[in-house]
């Protein structure tokens, strides 16, 4: 619960008290937050796949780059 709770109050921060209020009190307010916590994790994988993918992307131009640059016609 604590996770959830967290990951809305990082993006909701001015209204903690409110948020901790609908957490307490309304359980299909606290399903949303779960959601919400979910998707989060989810974007936060993906954006480290990316950040994977792009190095190797560079690391490959990088190569074929070399490799075409260094290509002698025959």
């Amino acid at each position: 619960m604590v996770d959830r709770i967290r990951s809305l109050l990082a993006r909701f921060s001015e209204d903690e008290m409110t948020v901790r209020q609908l957490v307490a009190t309304e359980a299909s307010f606290d399903v949303l937050c779960e959601e919400y916590h979910r998707l989060i994790e989810l974007l936060d994988g993906f954006d480290q796949h990316v950040k994977r993918l792009e190095q190797l992307r560079a690391l490959l131009e990088e190569e074929l780059l070399t490799r075409i640059e260094g290509h002698q016609p025959q």
